[in-house]
């Protein structure tokens, strides 16, 4: 069961998916994600890394799929509480959702937000890139080369979180969205469906030719991705 990844499209990467679809689906995204640790390990890993930080600086963070920025949210706040000084730029190329990550982030002057495809950037010079559930949205011949554009777009370290493709995990995953919505319930599931197994992961990355990076196994079937610029 699950041996290969799924390959069908989630409903939110649709055409048409529009903001009605967005609201159904964060409203209980967002909760989710939070309950089953889906930001505790990038916070675990910005703790350590600002170890090193210099206080006086501001550090750049590009959020790619930001959904509607709960996880730039939590870094923000985060950093107010360390005090440390970051920025946060959030892209999604949904336009509706886009717009809901723009009205949930007023509050905080440390995040902008954009209607941007992070395939279309290029030339920037941001110390993190950051995705969140994102990269199990692109087929596997697709990863190697978003790695190594997301690595283009940053001095110091690309950060991946996403899910581990599991039995048990797409089991809890199916009980837990019976009575969902149509939305989140398809997606959430695929999702999982979509994951990876960690040895597929090495095999992307030595694909990608990448060799300096750290792969680490969260709670429910997260797992957290770092990849040193080259």
């Amino acid at each position: 069961m699950l041996e290969e990844r799924a390959s069908g499209p989630e409903l939110m990467d649709l055409p048409g998916f529009g903001l009605e679809e967005a609201q159904q689906a964060f409203k209980l995204l967002v909760p989710v994600n939070r309950l089953f640790g889906g930001i505790r390990p990038q916070l675990s890993f910005f703790r350590r890394e600002s170890r090193r930080w210099d206080p006086e600086t501001t550090y750049r963070i590009l959020d790619v799929g930001c959904g509607i920025g709960d996880v730039a949210i939590a870094f923000v706040r985060w950093a107010r509480r360390a005090g440390y000084q970051i920025e946060v730029d959030c892209i999604d190329k949904n336009p509706a959702i886009a717009d809901l990550a723009a009205e949930n982030c007023k509050a905080y002057p440390e995040i902008s937000v954009a209607c941007r495809d992070v395939m279309d950037l290029h030339d920037l010079e941001y110390d993190y890139v950051h995705a969140s559930q994102f990269v199990h949205h692109f087929a596997d011949e697709e990863v190697a080369p978003l790695l190594s554009h997301l690595l283009a777009l940053c001095q110091v370290r690309v950060v991946v979180c996403d899910l581990v493709r599991a039995p048990l995990a797409y089991a809890s995953t199916w009980l837990f969205t019976v009575f969902s919505t149509h939305v989140f319930r398809n997606d959430a599931r695929i999702s999982v469906k979509r994951g990876f197994k960690l040895e597929e992961l090495d095999r992307l990355l030595a694909r990608a030719g990448l060799r300096n990076y750290r792969l680490e196994k969260h709670f429910w079937y997260r797992f957290l991705l770092v990849v040193e610029a080259q």
